[in-house]
């Protein structure tokens, strides 16, 4: 039975509403309530018209039977009928409303509700019906009570209320339907205009909001591509400049300064790979800082190729970091990566380099270990002078996180771990 009633509900909103949609305003709600009327129109009189129908045929009053068929067939005919127009279904819904307003005026006068669906015919009309309907329902009204003040007049109908003056009185009572009809078509048409230009307001205002959506999104694609273009144009200009101090240290005969050129060669390969990632993701100011770390150490090994075997293990959890603290990272990861390279193999002996990433919470705990030959003094590397350690100490400071770099405890070569806590704020790479 559920189901039956949804297939129903189904079909007479697909002949009531046909295409409209919120958008067509006040048509929408127009065909909208007109669909929930009929939906419960059809069961409800179908109940009451069969018996009704078979009491007054048992009582032989054959013109309320073919009236009360009638009905029947116009209440199916606009449920469920599909070769209708949505129009002529309202139409001949008001004359269903009509015929039982004749009915009951003529069967039982002054007594019966007839006048009141009069009424209820121009309000209906007003509600599913352009104005200009509501307006035509008004002369149908006075044609109506007309032919019943003519019928009262030439003592074709009974009018039981007085025995003098009968014209009269039926005129003067429905007057008072007609007032309302007329007042109901002055008013109610003001309260649909109002509902409908807050309609249209709102549909204009929701246009307005989608059109600065996409004038937003436009913007907003347009500085992701200068972004982009940035940080391709600055990787390019890192590649240059670490193309040129590369080509310099090659052909400089003194050991010590191709050494430093080299150094800074690598430096400025680490900021260009962290622009390079930038530009290739969607994000330009964050960045995946363990596939980007992977990158660094692979870019490090093929610069500084010493002809050594080195080999290099990862344990990197996904990590994603700001620019702000993905650069001064990269940078220390540079320095002990090319320390390690540069001292913790002699004689291009064999070694290995891990490389652990964590995160815990907020925290992330960065951790480089060699198995070389570990610092040759017993002394706190962390308090060395030189270039590279100087850059580390800096750096972590901007940071702001711990460190410690030294000797491993449970075998040879050399533990450095850094630990600080992961910051949301962009902003300059450094200061």
């Amino acid at each position: 039975m559920a189901k039956l009633w949804e297939n129903y509900k189904l079909r007479v909103r697909k002949n009531c509403m046909g295409s409209v949609t919120r958008a067509n305003g006040l048509e929408y709600w127009r065909n909208k309530l007109f669909t929930t009327i009929i939906i419960y129109l059809f069961p409800m009189g179908i109940f009451v018209l069969i018996p009704s129908a078979l009491v007054v045929y048992a009582l032989n009053i054959l013109s309320l039977t073919i009236a009360y068929v009638f009905f029947g067939i116009a209440i199916t005919t606009i449920s469920l009928y599909s070769g209708l127009q949505i129009n002529h279904r309202k139409y001949l819904f008001l004359t269903l409303i009509y015929s039982v307003s004749a009915i009951l005026i003529f069967f039982m006068g002054e007594l019966g509700a007839g006048l009141t669906y009069l009424f209820g015919a121009t309000v209906f009309s007003l509600l599913i019906l352009p104005t200009k309907a509501g307006v035509l329902t008004i002369f149908i009204n006075i044609f109506i009570c007309a032919v019943q003040a003519y019928l009262i007049d030439n003592r074709l109908v009974d009018y039981p209320l007085r025995e003098s003056y009968q014209v009269a009185s039926w005129l003067a009572i429905s007057a008072n339907s007609i007032l309302l009809s007329i007042v109901a078509v002055v008013f109610m048409p003001r309260l649909f205009r109002g509902l409908q230009e807050t309609i249209e307001s709102q549909q204009n205002l929701k246009q307005d909001l989608l059109n600065h959506q996409g004038e937003l999104e436009g913007n907003l694609e347009e500085k992701n591509t200068l972004l982009a273009e940035i940080h391709h144009r600055v990787k390019n200009n890192l590649a240059v400049i670490s193309g040129m101090l590369q080509m310099q240290s090659f052909k400089e005969t003194d050991e010590r300064i191709q050494k430093k050129l080299m150094d800074s060669t690598l430096r400025i390969k680490s900021m260009a790979n962290i622009h390079e990632q930038l530009y290739q993701s969607n994000s330009f100011s964050n960045m995946d800082f363990d596939s980007g770390l992977k990158n660094l150490v692979h870019t490090i090994l093929e610069t500084m190729d010493d002809h050594s075997k080195i080999d290099t293990e990862f344990d990197v959890e996904p990590v994603n970091l700001n620019i702000n603290q993905a650069v001064p990272c990269c940078l220390i990861v540079n320095e002990v990566l090319t320390n390690s390279i540069k001292h913790a193999f002699p004689d291009s002996q064999n070694g290995l380099i891990s490389i652990q990433l964590q995160k815990n919470n907020q925290q992330i705990i960065l951790q480089i270990t060699d198995n070389g030959i570990g610092f040759t003094d017993n002394s706190n590397h962390e308090t060395t002078d030189s270039l590279g350690m100087v850059l580390i100490q800096t750096l972590a400071h901007q940071l702001d996180a711990d460190y410690e770099y030294k000797s491993r405890e449970t075998g040879p070569g050399v533990l450095f771990r850094l630990s600080f806590n992961l910051s949301d704020i962009n902003g300059g790479h450094l200061s």
